[in-house]
């Protein structure tokens, strides 16, 4: 599969002009215990799983500020407009959805403007957010 065909929705709104998305990884902690009186058994035991953040960046559109609000709305503590649903979805070549990844209770933890260079030559100027999340789901369509 392709990884430039996918698109973004955030409460269940296509949001268009994502350039990339960056789903994140996990890791869970790694513990050792031992059973009895033996000192040369010991057992590998897991603990928390914590997940990356979701990178991600798109381009500037005039009049959309939607993702410049949702960053207001957690710096100014709205935390029912500062939480979202965010859906990433990676499409085959028939642009027919294949994988969606899901991450509940989502809000903006870093966003950043774009960069702007008079010397650069027809650059696309965007935005990049870095998302928190409570869970992620990943389901087969």
């Amino acid at each position: 599969m392709k990884t430039g065909l996918f698109k973004v929705e955030i409460d269940d709104v296509e949001i268009a002009g994502w350039r990339s998305v960056t789903i994140p990884g996990s890791s869970t902690e790694q513990g050792e215990y031992r059973e009895g009186k033996d000192p040369d058994y010991e057992k590998k035991i897991w603990g928390q799983t914590t997940y990356d953040d979701l990178e991600m960046e798109r381009g500037v559109k005039p009049g959309d500020t939607r993702i410049y609000d949702w960053r207001q709305d957690v710096i100014e503590g709205r935390v029912d407009d500062g939480r979202k649903e965010i859906a990433v979805v990676l499409m085959d070549e028939e642009k027919q959805p294949q994988i969606r990844w899901e991450f509940q209770e989502a809000w903006v933890k870093d966003y950043d403007p774009p960069e702007l260079d008079a010397s650069a030559d027809g650059d696309v100027a965007t935005e990049s957010i870095t998302v928190a999340f409570d869970k992620m789901i990943r389901t087969e369509q």
